[in-house]
C-alpha cells in the first residue's frame, strides 16, 4: 500500500510540474485571432519592449525584466509561433512589427516605448520604428545585428562566411497582414534538443524548468513553407539606413567585447571577421545623433546573460534622459 501511494504521489508531483512549466509565465494577448505571449512586469512610467534574438524567447530576458520593472514598466515579447505565442498570418519583421504594436494596443500598453533589442531583434526594432516612428522614445541595442552581417551561410550542402543579404532571393517583402486571422495555419513539428550548459545557472529553478521544457520537451511547431524573408530585409535596412534609423532619439549601443570568433574560411579570416564586427557595432552610432557605445568587457554575444545589470543600468540611463525632458 506504501509502494502504491508513494507512486501515486510520484506521479501527482510530475504531472503538476509538468503543467507548471507548460503554463505561459505571462500573459496571451489577442491579435486578430491569434494570442501574443507578453511577459510583463511593473507598472506606470515609459513602457520598455524588449525583443530577443534568433532562436531564443521572452523568457530570456528574465534577469533584465524584473529588475527594469522596479523603475517602469517591462515587457518581453514572444513573436508569433515563438515561445507560449500562437502562430499567425506570418514570420517576417514587417508582420512581427504589427503583431507587436497591436498586442501592446490590445493590452492598454501606451506609448512611446523604449526598444530594446538584441541580436536580430535589433533589427526588428529598426523595423519597429521605421512603421510606428510616434511610438519609440528611445532604444538599447544589446550586441545587435547590423544589416551588413557576415554569417556562416549554408547552401548546397556546403557552408561559406557571406553577408547574409547578398543571399536575398526575393525583391519584394510582403507588407503586415492586418485582418482576422479566420483560419488556423496547418502546423507540423519536429522534437529539438539543446545543450544550455552554464547557461541557466543565473535562473530561477522555475524559469530553468521552463526553458528545458520549451527547448528539450516540447515538440516544436512550424508552418511549411513561410519564410522569414530575413536576407531580404537585412538588404533592405542596409540601402535605406535614414529611412531605419532613430533621429535624434537617446540610443545606447551595447556591444559585447568578450567574444570569440570562429575560424572563418579562405574568404573571411577569423581576424577579417573580428574587425568587420567591430567596425559593425561602431556605425550603429550613426542611428541616432545622440547615441553612445558601451563595451561588455566581461561578455559574448549575450551580454543580458553574461552582464544583464549592465544592460538594465543602460536602460535606465535612457530612461532617465528621456524623463527629465518631461
Amino acid at each position: 500500500m506504501k509502494m502504491i501511494f508513494l507512486s501515486f504521489f510520484l506521479l501527482t508531483l510530475f504531472s503538476y510540474s509538468f503543467s507548471q512549466v507548460e503554463t505561459p509565465p505571462g500573459q496571451l494577448i489577442d491579435v486578430n485571432g491569434y494570442s501574443l505571449h507578453l511577459i510583463l512586469e511593473g507598472d506606470g512610467g515609459l513602457p520598455v519592449i524588449m525583443f530577443h534574438g534568433a532562436g531564443d524567447i521572452a523568457l530570456i530576458w528574465n534577469l533584465v525584466l524584473p529588475k527594469v520593472a522596479e523603475f517602469t514598466t517591462a515587457i518581453a515579447v514572444d513573436q508569433a509561433g515563438e515561445g507560449w505565442s500562437e502562430h499567425g498570418h506570418a514570420i517576417h519583421m514587417k508582420q512581427q512589427a504589427f503583431d507587436t504594436y497591436k498586442a501592446l494596443e490590445n493590452a492598454g500598453i501606451e506609448g512611446p516605448y523604449i526598444l530594446v533589442g538584441h541580436s536580430l531583434g535589433g533589427i526588428l526594432a529598426r523595423v519597429f520604428a521605421e512603421a510606428y516612428p510616434e511610438q519609440v522614445a528611445g532604444v538599447v541595442l544589446v550586441d545587435a545585428t547590423h544589416p551588413d552581417v557576415v554569417l556562416k551561410v549554408y547552401k548546397d550542402g556546403s557552408s561559406s562566411w557571406r553577408r547574409m543579404r547578398e543571399t536575398a532571393t526575393s525583391s519584394t517583402i510582403p507588407e503586415a497582414n492586418k485582418e482576422l486571422l479566420l483560419d488556423k495555419p496547418v502546423l507540423k513539428s519536429f522534437q529539438p534538443s539543446k545543450e544550455f550548459g552554464d547557461m541557466l545557472a543565473k535562473f530561477s529553478e522555475g524559469d530553468q524548468e521552463r526553458f528545458q521544457w520549451f527547448y528539450n520537451q516540447r515538440p516544436y511547431t512550424y508552418v511549411p513553407g513561410r519564410k522569414s524573408f530575413e536576407s531580404e530585409v537585412l538588404q533592405e535596412v542596409y540601402e535605406n539606413p535614414l529611412k531605419y534609423s532613430f533621429g535624434d532619439k537617446p540610443l545606447i549601443v551595447i556591444t559585447g567585447g568578450d567574444k570569440s570568433f570562429p575560424e572563418g574560411d579562405e574568404h573571411w579570416s577569423t581576424e577579417s571577421l573580428r574587425a568587420h564586427s567591430i567596425k559593425l557595432q561602431k556605425d550603429l552610432l550613426k542611428l541616432s545623433t545622440d547615441a553612445e557605445q558601451i563595451i561588455a568587457k566581461k561578455s559574448g554575444h549575450q551580454v543580458h546573460l553574461d552582464e544583464p545589470d549592465l544592460v538594465v543600468d543602460a536602460i535606465r540611463k535612457v530612461y532617465k534622459k528621456l524623463k527629465s525632458k518631461d
